[in-house]
């Protein structure tokens, strides 16, 4: 008896990976002092053109039940003093395919 082949698929969260990237960015390239990771953050669209959706967020702001997905709207509601980066597309797409951001 042979063993057939079989498709192994992998399905990884990275939730939070573009405002890991986004935090370590700032710090380490941009001369940031405060840590997004620390703070009540995300990285979404654009509150003044009032639209967009939260794409990635910090640990704490979990305290506040903002969610990926939900409007920009409805994070600020939970949370007015929410940090809201916008996204840069061109540095994840970067992230995800080499090691970029070393100190």
């Amino acid at each position: 008896m042979t063993l057939g082949r079989r498709n192994v698929i992998f399905h990884i969260d990275v939730n939070s990976a573009f405002l890991s990237w986004e935090a370590v960015y700032r710090l380490h390239h941009l001369g940031g002092k405060e840590d997004l990771r620390e703070k009540v953050s995300a990285v979404g669209g654009d509150m003044a053109m009032r639209h967009g959706i939260i794409l990635a967020k910090s640990i704490p702001a979990k305290k506040f039940h903002i969610k990926t997905g939900e409007t920009i709207l409805e994070a600020k509601q939970k949370c007015p003093e929410l940090i809201l980066v916008p996204p840069n597309y061109g540095l994840y797409e970067k992230c995800s395919n080499t090691k970029c951001l070393g100190p």
